[in-house]
């Protein structure tokens, strides 16, 4: 008895339709978290880059020295822009990595059409802010906030802030994420903070009873860095946040 048998090639349109269903329902399950992983691995990323900013400040500022307020050029301790504030500790720490200073999470970044290898350049004993990390902080902005006059007792000091994420407020929370100067980083999230004994934490807001990250002198919080203890009071010009340039 002969028999015949068809052959079937390909799949049916309830099939299709079924396994894009599938495909469909779990996208919708696992994206969420595989964005949620991304962004926690971004954060990591941004905290050893601000920990690498604060030892190469910590080993370069070993030797009794502080950042004063000034124009920076080439053998200079003196800045009011990041540009230089950058190239004293790529100077002084080897702390010569452009890629420190901008974050892959930052709407700020997004403008930025190469991320600089280094901060400075040398000829002979000269040394210059790199085109490059000029360029990209045109076209964009570094991740971190700082500020001078730094303080000789600043290194060592656990309540001490050296350089925090990008937009931190005087009442101690940051603002939407953006692009600008006053943008931050993480949006209303939090942002990282980097003390004077080199140590980073991660802050929602330095406002929120339990949270106060800074303390003046006499131990009590405040939510602003400008108030604590490490920082340089009373002097002239008063601690003020670096420019973005």
């Amino acid at each position: 008895m002969n028999t015949s048998t068809r052959n079937r090639k390909g799949f049916t349109l309830i099939e299709l339709l079924t396994v894009i269903a599938i495909i469909g329902i779990l996208a919708a399950v696992l994206f969420p978290g595989v964005q949620g992983v991304m962004r926690s691995a971004k954060k990591n990323s941004a905290l050893n880059k601000l920990r690498s900013i604060g030892q190469g400040y910590m080993n370069w500022a070993g030797g009794n020295k502080a950042i004063s307020n000034g124009a920076w050029a080439s053998g200079k301790t003196q800045s009011t822009s990041l540009s230089g504030y950058a190239a004293i500790l790529a100077d002084g720490a080897s702390l010569d990595s452009g890629e420190l200073w901008f974050l892959d999470a930052d709407p700020a970044s997004d403008g930025i059409a190469a991320i600089p290898k280094t901060v400075i350049t040398k000829t002979g004993s000269t040394v210059s802010v790199a085109a490059a990390f000029t360029t990209a902080l045109t076209q964009g902005k570094s991740g971190w906030d700082l500020y001078t006059p730094t303080s000789r007792s600043l290194v060592g000091n656990v309540n001490a802030p050296l350089a925090w994420t990008r937009g931190l407020n005087a009442t101690g929370n940051w603002p939407a994420a953006g692009a600008t100067a006053t943008d931050s980083v993480w949006g209303t999230e939090g942002g990282h903070i980097v003390y004077g004994d080199g140590h980073v934490s991660w802050c929602s807001d330095t406002l929120t009873t339990g949270t106060n990250f800074f303390s003046k002198a006499d131990g009590t919080a405040s939510a602003n860095w400008k108030d604590s203890a490490g920082v340089p009071q009373g002097t002239v010009p008063a601690p003020t946040l670096v420019t973005q340039n």
